[in-house]
């Protein structure tokens, strides 16, 4: 429970679970001295405060009605203080926001979703505004969708969409975790999420998702890439698995990757240790040191690589 302002609120968070659970109710703490007597009915303290709210329900919702009606049409709207008066009456009403249900989230903490719904500013349904809401939550770097539902009379329900970590990103000296679009999600150590691809230099990560696309044709060279590094945010280099790369151009992706993979299949064999493909029409193979042969050979792409 985490309590905002000077009144009672209470927080709680729903079951992950994909059974939705049934709301827990608001547990009031007791004293000491009331622990040792029977559970108080919260129905019927303080019945005659009750009975004074009931004016305070007409005049706090009819104030609330009209001054919405005048700030829709443009003629008025409230002042500050007018706003204050009106959600503080809405509140004694019953009718303030002490609830919030927050469902699928598991690595966005609960208390950065809080600070973004923001209830110390939007006490009541009347000051609540759920668009910017929601975009303050997006904003949050595992979110990927949010939606609010407004349950009458003081509760709110959001459901969390997160966003699928696709690749780690090295860029100076640090290590992040990026979606598709290429979004950070946040700091990682260097081995971190083996399982990940690897990719590094300005730019890569938010053209990660469109080499790994192309890649995806080629599977044996995919699972030899170990990193694919970005180079001046126009090309790729792949860096392989045991030594070794391929220099890609920045156009004709696919076709360069096309002979790279034919050429990568007999490269440890043929002692091949870079295939550079940045010019269209042809390849440039460098050994790898002590191969026993020449340093560099450049030949037409269709007679170096047998058409390829």
């Amino acid at each position: 429970m985490r309590q905002i302002g000077s009144g009672q609120v209470f927080w709680w968070r729903a079951s992950q679970s994909p059974t939705p659970s049934v709301a827990p109710r608001p547990v009031l703490k007791a004293t000491a001295a009331k622990r040792a007597h029977a559970p108080v009915n919260l129905h019927r303290r303080r019945p005659r405060k009750r009975k004074s709210i009931l004016p305070l329900t007409a005049l706090g919702l009819a104030g609330a009605a009209v001054m919405l009606v005048l700030a829709g049409s443009g003629t008025a709207r409230p002042t500050a203080p007018a706003l204050a008066e009106i959600e503080h009456m809405i509140d004694l009403a019953g009718y303030g926001l002490t609830h919030v249900s927050l469902t699928g989230h598991r690595l966005t903490s609960d208390s950065d979703i809080f600070d973004a719904i923001d209830l110390a500013n939007a006490p009541t349904m009347l000051s609540f505004d759920s668009r910017a809401t929601r975009k303050r939550i997006e904003a949050l770097p595992w979110v990927d969708k949010a939606s609010i539902e407004r349950v009458f009379p003081d509760r709110l329900e959001v459901h969390i969409t997160e966003r699928t970590a696709f690749a780690v990103w090295h860029l100076g000296a640090h290590h992040y975790l990026v979606d598709k679009t290429g979004r950070v999600l946040g700091a990682v150590p260097p081995q971190a999420a083996p399982a990940l691809r690897r990719v590094a230099g300005d730019g890569a990560a938010a053209e990660a998702a469109a080499l790994f696309a192309l890649l995806a044709g080629q599977p044996d060279l995919m699972r030899r890439v170990e990193v694919a590094e970005r180079i001046g945010e126009r090309r790729w280099r792949l860096r392989l698995l045991g030594g070794g790369a391929i220099e890609l151009p920045a156009d004709g992706v696919e076709e360069a990757l096309s002979r790279a993979a034919a050429l990568a299949a007999v490269a440890r064999e043929a002692a091949i240790g870079e295939i550079d493909l940045r010019v269209a029409g042809r390849t440039l193979v460098r050994e790898l040191p002590g191969g026993g042969r020449p340093a560099e050979h450049a030949a037409d792409a269709g007679v170096a690589t047998g058409g390829i």
